[in-house]
């Protein structure tokens, strides 16, 4: 008879402590579902002080395979890429970044930089330029762009944020940001904040100086930017100089007109094997 009696009791303690297993089980996930989701919050608000936290080497990784397959012109890369080399030479970028240069043979205005540390520079723009000194601002500009990890900024809060999981959580990148560089290519329409290309102006202006040591020169490139954006239509597939370019162009008279007019030293001319690579109706 007690033995009867003790096999309901067994089941209701059995019972009972797989209730407790199970509460504990829900307690703790849901405990590391709020603690993800809270990290995903704070890193959704903080990703542009976050951002930089994110190694180069990854932006590089998500790049490497559309790098490989670009179109090259070896004369014009190998220039574009030399004089980069030059004003990185007067910068103190972060260890192990790296910026390469692409030239672009097409009639579009236009030049921006992307993730992984490269920059395009299009025809268009390039053969409308007075001199190589306003080459130089152009590149000093992009450069800026890298520098301060704008490109990656520009990915959008919800790629950045997947990555920065990633890197916190040990996982692969997510399928958000594959997707992203398999639609688009290495040429992402990255669009930059006004006060971001302020920033790149400010920082460009500075590297420009650091390697003249004079700014004479430098404000022609923004006059070519104003007087071609109208070429540049809403719709373009790579708005990378549409800005406000006339109130950056104010900014910049307000800071260094001084400084231009009592200093104008030469400007240098492309070289001529450069200038040959221009469309004969370019006006150099």
């Amino acid at each position: 008879m007690e033995k009867i009696q003790e096999l309901p009791n067994k089941a209701v303690r059995e019972s009972a402590s797989s209730i407790v297993h199970i509460r504990k089980f829900l307690t703790l996930s849901i405990g590391i579902v709020v603690v993800v989701l809270g990290l995903g919050i704070a890193v959704f608000v903080s990703i542009d002080e976050l951002a930089p936290l994110v190694p180069f080497e990854m932006e590089q990784s998500l790049s490497r395979p559309y790098a490989s397959a670009l179109p090259s012109n070896e004369i014009m890369d190998e220039y574009l890429q030399g004089l980069t080399e030059k004003l990185l030479a007067v910068q103190n970028l972060p260890a192990g970044m790296q910026v390469m240069v692409h030239y672009v043979d097409s009639d579009e205005a236009n030049a921006f930089s992307t993730v992984g540390g490269h920059i395009f520079i299009f025809r268009g723009l390039l053969e409308k330029l007075p001199h190589e000194n306003a080459l130089a601002m152009l590149l000093a500009h992009e450069i800026a762009h890298v520098k301060y990890r704008h490109p990656l900024k520009g990915l959008g809060k919800g790629v950045v944020a997947s990555l920065m999981l990633s890197m916190m959580f040990g996982t692969a990148y997510s399928d958000t940001v594959d997707k992203v560089f398999h639609d688009a290519g290495l040429l992402t329409v990255l669009k930059f904040s006004q006060s971001q290309e302020i920033l790149a102006d400010e920082e460009g202006m500075n590297i420009y100086y650091q390697y003249y040591r004079h700014f004479n020169g430098m404000s022609d490139l923004y006059r070519v930017i104003e007087d071609n954006q109208p070429q540049l239509a809403p719709g373009s597939s790579y708005p990378g100089v549409q800005s406000d370019i006339s109130a950056r162009r104010k900014n910049i008279k307000q800071h260094y007109v001084k400084k231009m007019l009592d200093d104008q030293p030469a400007v240098t001319p492309f070289p001529p094997r450069i200038k040959a690579q221009f469309h004969p109706e370019a006006g150099q």
